[in-house]
């Protein structure tokens, strides 16, 4: 059975902080390994990828090329699907589309009372990696979520790369590369793939014979990317940590998890199901449920167990309830909030009479799913915000994967005639202050050219 903690129980405190604890997956133990596999990728390139697929995905291609998925592939994939989930892939695309078209970043012009024009240009990268898992499952949801923010940024090339254990992909995440129109992706998946996306490898570097010529010349290699995003196991987000810098990434997201705030008008059958329904990912997913409603907290812990028996994932699910899961009971609502807070959920439902009383308190939250009638797993595949979200508390910190993620921000400005006059000496001076003779020099040498 799932724990049962109690907030007047005396361990209370040391029992809530090891829930805190959850994303202090030990990185350390691994990182050797990892960056090792990186410094190989960097420095064999080709042939330290086709080792990987090898070793992990037990088939044996021979060059790169082998490693590449056909764009005649994905569309064959597309044409055979059947028609109720062609439907299902569509309407996910469609909503997700339209939400992350709302929320695209602007850029902005103004001119200050000196006629200074100052602004900020919004750019779409001109690469984007994006990592879709496929080891124990394949999640084409995944995929519509890290490329349709790309797309709707404007990024020219987005690149697909994901594991293929005895070099086979599912067909649904073929089919949605057709659907969000990707024509590049490769079969590899783990450290391999973020080395791949991170480094590049072959004949891939500026020349200066691309200023003399209209055609583009054609490498032979894989390109860097500029960002990297999607989730992965503990190696795939050890690897995320530690190419960040060469390049960008989204975030370093950790096991799936839920956390939920319900009152006595909760419906315990929903919410034993909407844990589980976290906990079904991975064996390291955390489920933590906290109500002011003692008898709601058993019949949740009652009903995980009975639907348990039957859940197809079982096994995962049951170790991930047994030693992530939680149930605390508090006093008031108000003491939901303030717990819920401190852990800083990927997923976040209010299951209570009045919802939207307590949005207002709730600071830290990947996404927060609001009344009876919204499960998290409709915001995994087709409410429209992304499902790729901070997880083990970052939440504090981080952000959903949106389509700011794929754009880089320039600062514009213009300074006129009588803004450097008004401007320059207040300038200099600061400059003086810190030591920088150019600095002041260089402004002030503009005050000659305006006074002509």
């Amino acid at each position: 059975m799932i724990k049962i903690l109690d907030i007047h129980e005396k361990d209370f405190e040391t029992q809530f902080n090891i829930l805190l604890e959850r994303a202090n997956i030990d990185m350390d133990i691994i990182i050797p390994q990892v960056l090792q596999t990186l410094q190989d990728i960097k420095q064999r390139g080709e042939a330290a990828l086709l080792d990987i697929v090898k070793k992990y995905d037990d088939w044996n291609p021979k060059t790169f090329d082998d490693l590449k998925i056909t764009e005649e592939d994905t569309l064959s994939a597309y044409k055979n699907l059947d028609p109720k989930t062609k439907d299902a892939l569509q309407i996910a695309y469609d909503r997700i589309y339209t939400f992350h078209a709302k929320n695209a970043p602007k850029g902005f012009i103004y001119h200050d009372e000196y006629a200074n024009m100052l602004g900020q240009n919004i750019m779409p990268v001109e690469r984007a990696g994006i990592y879709i898992p496929g080891g124990k499952a394949f999640y084409p949801s995944s995929l519509l979520m890290n490329a349709i923010p790309a797309k709707v940024a404007g990024v020219r090339e987005i690149i697909m790369a994901s594991p293929t254990p005895h070099n086979h992909i599912n067909e649904l995440v073929l089919a949605a590369m057709y659907l969000c129109g990707i024509k590049e992706g490769y079969k590899i998946g783990g450290i391999g793939a973020i080395g791949m996306f991170a480094y590049g490898f072959g004949d891939t570097k500026w020349s200066k014979d691309s200023l003399f010529s209209d055609t583009q010349t054609t490498s032979k290699g894989f390109k860097k990317v500029d960002v990297i995003t999607g989730p992965g196991n503990i190696y795939v987000a050890t690897a995320k940590k530690l190419v960040f810098g060469e390049v960008n990434i989204d975030m370093i997201a950790g096991p799936s998890e839920i956390g939920i705030i319900a009152d006595s008008h909760a419906n315990s059958d929903h919410l034993a199901i909407d844990m589980l329904s976290q906990a079904e990912h991975d064996a390291m997913a955390s489920a933590i449920l906290i109500t002011d409603d003692r008898k709601l907290a058993y019949e949740v812990a009652q009903k995980i167990d009975v639907k348990l028996t039957n859940l197809a994932r079982k096994a995962i699910a049951q170790k991930s309830i047994q030693e992530r899961g939680a149930i605390i009971i508090v006093e008031n609502l108000k003491q939901t909030i303030s717990l819920m807070n401190a852990i800083a959920p990927e997923h976040l439902e209010i299951v209570t009479k009045e919802p939207f009383l307590l949005l207002g308190e709730i600071k830290t939250a990947g996404a927060v799913f609001l009344g009876h009638y919204t499960p998290e797993a409709i915001g995994d595949y087709l409410a429209g915000p992304n499902h790729t979200l901070p997880t083990g508390g970052s939440a504090r910190f981080f952000s959903p994967l949106g389509v700011e993620h794929f754009c880089t921000r320039s600062s514009l400005i213009s300074f006129s005639k009588q803004g450097i006059a008004k401007l320059a000496t207040p300038c200099a001076t600061l400059a003086e202050m810190e030591g920088l003779e150019a600095h002041k020099l260089s402004v002030l040498s503009r005050l000659n050219s305006t006074k002509k």
